[in-house]
């Protein structure tokens, strides 16, 4: 017992230091004296499992994490402005905990990873403000080189997204009730890559989309900065970074092709471009209207002038966060609860189990797989 109580014990003050939690706090949220607590941490006392319960749920880990005698730690990068600001630990382990679920699933669905994403070397300097031309048009290059790899073609939205999971890039969405806090990436040599979106109403989905290219770009071209901590965020998001330049660019590049903008030279050549054209331009592309005026400046389309005073539009109307005429919102995480489906109809997990991947209560999750067996029902009779 005791060799099973120190693993618990320690990965219990693993949580802890890495939260900032301490031993008073966290006895008082069990309920024991600070005393026992000590004993639970040193592996001298076993804690039961209500109060390892109350722990997991509090720092938003599974129960068999305090059970592991080695952790493979997910290393992450953030897209977010002024992050120690705008992101809390919660956020953390509720993001960690989400993409070790869906890892676990592809897992025990025997999915091997079966795609690192080739790595960029620019030649960077830190101190750049702009990105200079020639490293502009590099950059250019690489997004319409992937757009190729992922097989993109025409695919806007769900269809993109699509693309991405086949090629084998775990795409995970959740709401976060956060608005400052767009996206991530996590790199792991072992467990591949993952995206995370947060899926908050509040964001409109294009700025979605564009986000999970802009987190694509930092695993292109900022891999090594993720193999720099194991154990935390890596955080990136300052407002003048070249680095999320570089990613915003590359996600312009891939989502507006200039070939695609040259489709709508009807619309955009012979005079001035009407509003209600980018707008159908922008729904059609499924991006968002910021990202198009500035596709259209780089492109030729319009002058400094003219992207100078739409910039300005866009903040006095509130349109530089938000989205005229946004697309509707639209269900996503498919692809990770089809494996979850799966795995249960082949016998190979219990409702416990979906319960704890899909991040559910168990009554919920009986009533999930009530509407899969019905689903299917309806399919079979359909056939």
């Amino acid at each position: 017992m005791g060799n099973f109580a120190q693993i618990i014990g320690r990965n219990i003050r693993k949580v802890m230091d890495e939260s900032g939690v301490t031993i008073l706090e966290l006895s008082e949220l069990i309920n024991v004296t600070r005393q026992t607590m000590a004993k639970y941490l040193d592996g001298d006392s076993i804690i039961d499992s209500e109060k390892l319960f109350v722990i997991a749920e509090y720092f938003n880990k599974p129960m068999t994490y305090f059970l592991k005698q080695d952790h493979e730690e997910l290393a992450f990068m953030f897209r977010a402005h002024n992050p120690t600001k705008n992101f809390v630990r919660n956020e953390k382990y509720k993001i960690q905990s989400l993409m070790e679920r869906v890892y676990e699933a592809y897992k025990l669905a025997g999915q091997k990873i079966s795609y690192i994403p080739q790595q960029y070397n620019l030649d960077i300097d830190p101190n750049w403000r702009e990105i200079p031309r020639d490293i502009d048009e590099i950059i250019e290059e690489i997004a319409l080189e992937q757009r190729e790899l992922l097989d993109v073609g025409e695919a806007v939205g769900l269809a993109l997204i699509k693309c991405f999971e086949a090629k084998g890039i775990r795409i995970i969405f959740d709401r976060m009730d956060n608005e400052n806090l767009f996206g991530l990436s996590a790199f792991h040599e072992k467990k591949g890559c993952f995206i995370f979106v947060n899926d908050d109403y509040n964001i409109p989905e294009e700025r979605k989309i564009f986000t999970i290219v802009h987190e694509y770009a930092h695993l292109l071209f900022d891999r090594s900065q993720y193999r720099e901590s194991k154990n935390d965020f890596q955080y990136f998001g300052r407002r003048r970074s070249i680095n999320e330049k570089i990613a915003d660019a590359f996600a312009g590049y891939f989502l507006i092709p200039r070939d695609t903008v040259k489709s709508y030279d009807h619309l955009l050549r012979g005079g001035k471009i009407l509003y209600k054209d980018l707008l159908f331009i922008k729904n059609k592309l499924v991006v968002s209207l910021k990202s198009l005026i500035y596709a259209l400046k780089k492109y030729g389309y319009i002058s400094e002038i003219v992207f100078r005073n739409s910039m300005k539009y866009l903040n006095a109307t509130g349109y530089s966060k938000k989205e005229p005429y946004p697309i509707e919102y639209f269900e996503k995480n498919e692809e990770f609860e089809s494996i979850v489906r799966s795995l249960f109809q082949k016998n190979v997990i219990g409702v416990s189990k979906v319960a704890e991947l899909l991040d559910i209560k168990v009554a919920e999750a009986r009533e999930k797989i009530e509407d899969w067996i019905k689903n299917e029902g309806e399919i079979q009779e359909f056939l």
